[in-house]
């Protein structure tokens, strides 16, 4: 009878006992597989974005790096400067880059040629210029037989300059002598050592205009003048091999400009360190131009578009053609809008 009860009581231990091991190292496993795979390193997906050179139009990039919002992404990110909007483009075109903060005139007069660019983002949709000038030019009527720098035909200082004399009732071959100086900081140089008596400059060298005795004649978005100043483009085609990899590439320029118009001291720091400058006056002036011009969902303008399409338009048919629609996807902010950042 004893025997018969422990056999029986013997063996239902033993199963019960089993089963709950089997299950404890199940979970065992469960927890150490998790703990081990939490523990390796998460793959970043690389991205080569084009940027100009120091300009506060460029500052949602620089954030977007030094405040870590392309890591949170899972981007590992890789600025290359490259000087000129032409030759941004034809790296964008050609594939050594996926993405380009760049002047908006290379990319419509490449679409216009055939090319596969297109705007994504407008991080400045007004012309971010001064136009600095010596002492004795008082008004826009003065500068009638002076001597005008810009960087290179067909930049964005060439056109701004373009627009505003046009809206003076100035003629640009006519009435002025436009210059190519090559850089922006060299226009302030060229202005010193009394080569051009003005030129169109960006912050912060038209701050540094004021410090060394020019005068700012007109500060250009307040003219009213509609340009598509600098964008962030990238090609058709990447947009379709990877379309997750354009979000998060826009996604952390949101949070960039967000970052720029929430922390200022942040957006000073690293405005000093990309000018290379610990000039307070310098940085606060540089900030305080940019903040009011900085959105979170970036839509490009197409407004300042059609512009550009004009000024091409007066020696290129197929820009008097074309439609500001043509050069522009903003169904990925679109996306990101309803999303939020």
């Amino acid at each position: 009878m004893s025997s018969g009860f422990r056999v029986p009581g013997f063996g239902l231990k033993t199963k019960i006992l089993g089963t709950a091991r089997r299950r404890l190292l199940f979970c065992l496993v469960i927890v150490l597989a998790t703990t081990f795979l939490g523990a390796l390193p998460t793959l970043a997906q690389p991205v080569r974005i084009a940027i100009g050179a120091a300009s506060v139009a460029h500052l949602p990039g620089w954030m977007a790096l030094e405040g870590g919002y392309f890591s949170r992404q899972g981007l590992t990110p890789e600025l290359i400067f490259i000087r000129g909007g032409p030759q941004t483009a034809a790296a964008l075109l050609g594939g050594d880059v996926a993405f380009a903060q760049v002047y908006s005139q290379p990319l419509v007069a490449a679409k216009l040629g055939g090319g596969d660019a297109v705007i994504v983002a407008g991080l400045i949709n007004q012309p971010l210029f001064s136009v600095m000038v010596i002492p004795a030019v008082e008004k826009p009527q003065d500068l009638r037989g002076k001597k005008l720098g810009i960087t290179t035909f067909g930049s964005a200082t060439d056109l701004a300059l373009r627009l505003a004399l046009k809206h003076w009732g100035l003629k640009a071959e006519g009435d002025v002598s436009i210059l190519q100086i090559r850089g922006v900081p060299e226009i302030l140089s060229a202005m010193q050592s009394g080569v051009i008596q003005g030129g169109t400059v960006s912050p912060p060298t038209n701050m540094m205009a004021v410090k060394a005795g020019f005068r700012e004649l007109a500060y250009l978005p307040k003219l009213g003048i509609s340009f598509q100043h600098t964008t962030l483009a990238t090609t058709r085609r990447q947009i379709a091999s990877s379309r997750e990899l354009a979000l998060k590439v826009l996604r952390a320029y949101g949070l960039g400009i967000r970052r720029i118009k929430t922390d200022k001291p942040f957006t000073l720091k690293v405005l000093a360190k990309y000018f290379r400058t610990n000039d307070q006056e310098v940085l606060e002036y540089t900030y305080n131009a940019g903040l009011p011009l900085f959105h979170e969902i970036p839509y490009p303008t197409l407004s300042g578009i059609q512009a550009m399409l004009d000024f091409l338009g007066e020696k290129d048919a197929k820009a008097r053609q074309a439609k500001p629609g043509e050069f522009v996807d903003i169904s990925l902010l679109e996306e990101i809008e309803r999303a939020g950042l």
